[in-house]
């Protein structure tokens, strides 16, 4: 099917308010676009390349820039590619040296790796959750005594190889270190003229989605179509309580699927509120030659039953018996999906799920690092239980 074709496949919304300022390929690389919303508002969207090679292809980044009165970026792609997302403001007409300010929706390499070189270039103000300040930067008298001493806290559990990081984020990480962040905290903030921002941990903890009016929602990885973000794991807050206490003191608020799906249900609530949201993600807005439009509600409702589907199966997985994550990873995944660093990617979307599980009896873990069923299945009510937070900030464990 040609592109043509499939383009007028996509949804009306997104045909009513998007423009393709430049041809890319047929999953948005090098295809930036302006929406232009019925209150005059526009903002353009500005897609940097993101492959890590193998079959966990998320597509671009997107990248936006809202065209306020100070205008302002979210986010800035991997690292390296801050230039070509100047060259592409420049391309279309956008001047760089024009943004007030960089706000990054959490920070994972492929949405704040250009952040340095655009804040240099720009002089833009960085703005960033108060817990991304606090984890880039170098604690070495804090950090555990197995753990990556000369990287930034944010780098402690990565459960990446350590010559993975050490090839390709000691640079990254030096330079975002040096970042002044002008931060933001748990209470919702309002952001220029009629934009908010939301805190929404749980895939990263410092995770931010933005609504502008009762027009768009900025989701970062919060909210992505056709694919699942993956959740952190509760254990990374062991490391990193000293570095976030006194204002957070409790995992299940900031780390985990526990913590996801309190977003999910609050992001919930503004669908409702608002059922004709255009919603930008970060990944997969464009792919495999279509638009994805998202109905938030429903895309939500989606979420949180594949997470309960997910739990249900780690479960029948574990009847026979104990198992390690890479031992359920190998049964619940698809073997193409498990090449390369998948195998990691898919080892921590199991135990994030085993975490609930646990919490809600239906899994305990034995001395050897594998988990077993205790025979209960309460993760469902305890899901469906779960109530969206306004703070993270001072929870009790």
């Amino acid at each position: 099917m040609a592109q043509g074709d499939k383009l007028r496949r996509s949804s009306k919304m997104l045909q009513d308010t998007v423009e393709i300022l430049s041809k890319g390929d047929e999953n948005g690389n090098h295809m930036p676009i302006r929406f232009s919303l019925p209150s005059g508002l526009e903002i353009l969207g500005l897609p940097t390349e993101n492959f890590y090679g193998g079959e966990w292809d998320l597509g671009p980044t997107w990248n936006y820039v809202v065209l306020t009165e100070s205008p302002f970026l979210v986010d800035t792609g991997k690292h390296g590619l801050g230039k070509a997302l100047l060259n592409m403001m420049d391309s279309v007409g956008f001047s760089a040296e024009a943004l007030d300010s960089i706000l990054i929706s959490h920070g994972h390499e492929d949405h704040d790796g250009g952040l340095f070189e655009m804040a240099q270039r720009t002089g833009a103000k960085v703005k960033a959750h108060v817990i991304y300040d606090r984890l880039i930067r170098h604690y070495p008298e804090l950090a555990p005594p197995d753990r990556r001493k000369k990287f930034p806290a944010s780098c402690w559990r990565c459960f990446m190889p350590e010559s993975y990081t050490v090839a390709y984020c000691r640079d990254y990480q030096r330079e975002r270190s040096q970042l002044k962040i002008e931060t933001i905290g748990d209470t919702d903030l309002e952001m220029g003229n009629a934009a908010r921002v939301y805190h929404v941990p749980g895939h990263s903890p410092d995770s931010l989605a933005l609504l502008l009016g009762d027009e768009v929602l900025i989701v970062g990885d919060t909210v992505l179509p056709g694919i699942t973000p993956v959740p952190s794991r509760e254990a990374f807050f062991s490391d990193l309580k000293r570095v976030l206490e006194p204002d957070y003191i409790s995992a299940q608020y900031l780390y985990g699927l526990t913590a996801y799906i309190r977003s999910l249900k609050k992001l919930r609530a503004i669908g409702e509120k608002f059922p004709d949201l255009l919603v930008l993600p970060a990944h997969r807005l464009f792919y495999d030659g279509r638009w994805n439009d998202l109905n938030l509600a429903a895309r939500l409702d989606e979420l949180i039953q594949h997470h309960i589907l997910r739990c249900g199966h780690i479960l029948e997985i574990l009847k026979p018996g104990p198992k390690t994550a890479r031992e359920i990873a190998k049964e619940h995944f698809e073997e193409r999906l498990l090449k390369g660093f998948g195998m990691l990617l898919a080892e921590n979307e199991i135990i994030s799920h085993c975490e609930l599980l646990n919490a809600s009896g239906d899994v305990d873990l034995t001395g050897d690092s594998r988990f077993i069923a205790t025979g209960s299945t309460n993760f469902e009510s305890t899901i469906q239980s779960l109530e969206p937070e306004t703070s993270a900030a001072s929870r009790q464990s």
